[in-house]
């Protein structure tokens, strides 16, 4: 997967209406110890989806963020 392709896996993952649950946290985790090849905790795959949101919603500058059906899937 390419890392543009990866960030847009995980923007979808995280921008669903902006609210990080325990399912979102997970799979960034899951996410995460694939492409560092290490273990991730819980609360350092919070603090990455956290800082990704912080860095969506600064490049949005204020327009609304809306994440497609296709781009959920990878597309």
């Amino acid at each position: 997967m390419s890392g543009m392709k990866a960030f847009h896996n995980v923007v979808a993952i995280l921008t669903k209406q902006f609210k990080v649950d325990a399912e979102a946290i997970e799979e960034l985790r899951i996410i995460l110890e694939k492409q560092q090849n290490r273990e991730v905790t819980i609360e350092e795959a919070e603090t990455v989806g956290r800082s990704l949101i912080n860095v969506v919603e600064t490049l949005a500058n204020g327009r609304t963020i809306v994440a497609h059906k296709e781009d959920q899937n990878g597309g």
